[in-house]
This record gives C-alpha cells, structure tokens and sequence, in this order.
C-alpha cells in the first residue's frame, strides 16, 4: 500500500479549475519532484497536501489516514518555502526549536534534537547566529533543519532554491537529496527548474495546465515523453517538418533528404521531434546550414538551420575533432528511434 495517496484531487478558484484529477501514489522515502512553468498547478497541490488549500474534489491520505479536511499543523508535514520565512528575532536554534517548542517538548530534548538538526545540515556552530546573520544557503538550509525537526511524516519544498544563485543551488539540491535519502522520509519537490527535477528525483511529475501530462522515472519523461508539452519542455528539442511519403512504414522526407522513421504515423505534413544529442554529422542526411558553434567543455554544441528551422546538435569534445564553422554546409541524421512525431496540443 503507498504511503501518501492523492485521489483525483481537483480545485477550482470560481469559474477557474487550476488541478484537474490529480491522482498519483507515492511510496514511503520516495522523492518526487512536480515539474512545469508557473501556473500549471503544482503549487496548488502542494499546497492541498500541506492543508493550506481544500480540494474542491478529490481526497489526500497520508499512511493510511484521510487528512484532507484536517488543519496544517494536524498532518505532521514538514514544510519548506522559496523565501526562507526564518523568524528574524530569534536566534537559529530557536528557529530550528520552533515546532518542537510549540508542540511541548521538554527543553533537554528540545536542545538535543536541535543540535542533532545543526549537526544534520552541517552548521553545528551557528545556533546561536540570527537569521540576518548568514547566506541565503545558510537560512535554506536552517529551514530545512526546522521542517525536519518535529519528526513529520512527509517533507514539502515549495521552489526552496529559487532564490539562490546557480552554484549554491547545485550544492544545496544534492544535500537535500542525501538527507532525504538519509532519514528515510517521503518528499516532494515543486520546481520549475527541470535539471534540479531530472537530477534528484525518483520519479517526477510534468505538470500542464492542471493536468499531470506523466508521471516517470526521470529517464522516462526526458526519454520517451508522453506528450508534445512534456516533450518540449523538458529538456531542448528540435522541432522539423517533414513530408509523409508512406504512411505505413513511416517513410518521410525533410529538406529533401529521406528519413525512415520505422513505425506508422499519419499522412501529410507532421512535425517531427529530436534531441540535439539524438543528431550527429554525417556524409549523408539532412542537408543543414551551421549558424553558429558554443565550446561547452565536453560537450560541442552546434547550432544550424533545415530550411530556416533551428536545430541544434550536440557532440562530445574530442581533442583533434574539427568543429564546424558558421556558414558551412553539413548534414545530419539521427537513428530511427531518436524521432518523436509531435501531434497539436489538443488542450
């Protein structure tokens, strides 16, 4: 039986349905992440599993519990939010003791759970600092320790990095998922940034207008996306048009250049997607104009156009390899299995 169930949960603001029939089984540890761009909905489930907002349908069980009508503090969550929300006038220990004192703790155990937290996040030193006193990472980090400290069944981060810059977001992430994976404790993970969703997640869930377009290993949703939006928006993707010569066999010709797709698809004119790292140059393929080339370390990117379509191309570095120049004239090919024929988005 899974450990935090969320049954075909919906909510509507007035005329306005932002989730629509959330439903998804999560495992006692597991880390999810809920991936997509502002205002697909991810939040607001969060926020219906935190207790904050009450579903317009659906229900929320949590180990075998039905919590959906009960308050926040009610649910055992621990909660981590984008802006830090430390007390200012209390010490980082009491920031940390704060849920523990609310609940009654005795004040020895209090104290040594508090530093167990310190020690846990790697700032055993600094309880007695205010939160003005450090690094945006450092506050992060303090927010953690005071969502872990009361015990609770299920850990939420709202976009908890967000604010920070790039490497110390990097740095933070991998320690939020070594402590997870520490404690044991169910998490899930709201974010827009799909790196930090591919990177730590057991499985992550790619968010579109309300809709849970899929749900999957991390190699599956980048791998075999499900759907046109996840497609695109995880990860880059070319995009090319290509010309149906026989439907059956998946026969299509881009730029004038035939390409045997080795599956059906519908007759016509389709839209056929790639990765840049499913494309390679070729002696023969598709012809391609290079516009330009980044020296990415070990990786080459290069960037190109089919027919004034943008595609772009990614090579590992190899010492002696020549790079293409812009202007020059290549072409490219890909295996049959490295294209996704895109249908309209019908939502």
């Amino acid at each position: 039986m899974s450990f935090l169930d969320l049954n075909h949960l919906e909510k509507s603001f007035g005329p306005t349905k932002v989730v629509q029939d959330f439903d998804m089984k999560v495992e006692k540890g597991e880390f999810i992440s809920f991936l997509g761009p502002s205002g697909c909905g991810k939040t607001t489930v969060l926020r219906m599993v935190a207790g904050f907002e009450t579903p317009t349908s659906g229900s929320v069980r949590i180990g075998g519990q039905d919590v959906t009508r009960l308050r926040p503090n009610q649910r055992q969550i621990g909660m981590v939010f984008q802006s830090y929300a430390l007390f200012p006038n209390l010490t980082v220990a009491d920031n940390v003791g704060f849920g523990l004192k609310v609940a009654g703790t005795p004040r020895a155990e209090r104290a040594a759970r508090v530093q167990e937290m310190l020690d846990l996040i790697g700032l055993p030193d600094l309880g007695s600092r205010y939160p003005w006193q450090l690094s945006g990472g450092q506050q992060q980090r303090v927010a953690l320790a005071r969502a872990l400290a009361p015990r609770p069944r299920v850990l939420l981060l709202d976009e908890p990095l967000s604010a920070l810059d790039a490497k110390i977001r990097v740095s933070l992430r991998n320690q939020i998922r070594e402590i997870q994976r520490q404690l044991g404790i169910t998490t899930i993970f709201v974010t827009h940034d799909q790196e930090e969703a591919l990177s730590i997640s057991d499985r992550v869930v790619v968010m579109h207008r309300g809709v849970a377009d899929q749900i999957g290993a991390p190699h599956e949703v980048y791998n075999s996306p499900a759907t046109p939006f996840v497609a695109s928006f995880v990860g880059t993707l070319n995009r090319l048009t290509a010309e149906v010569l026989d439907p059956a066999r998946g026969l299509v010709r881009i730029a004038g250049a035939e390409v045997d797709l080795q599956r059906p698809v519908a007759a016509g004119s389709i839209q056929l997607g790639t990765r840049p790292e499913g494309l390679q140059l070729s002696q023969s393929g598709i012809p391609a104009t290079v516009t330009g080339v980044e020296f990415l370390g070990a990786v080459q990117r290069i960037r190109a156009e089919v027919e004034g379509q943008p595609i772009v191309i990614d090579r590992f570095n190899a010492p002696g390899a020549q790079i293409p120049q812009a202007g020059d004239l290549v072409r490219v090919a890909g295996a049959a299995t490295s294209w996704l024929p895109l249908e309209d988005e019908k939502r």
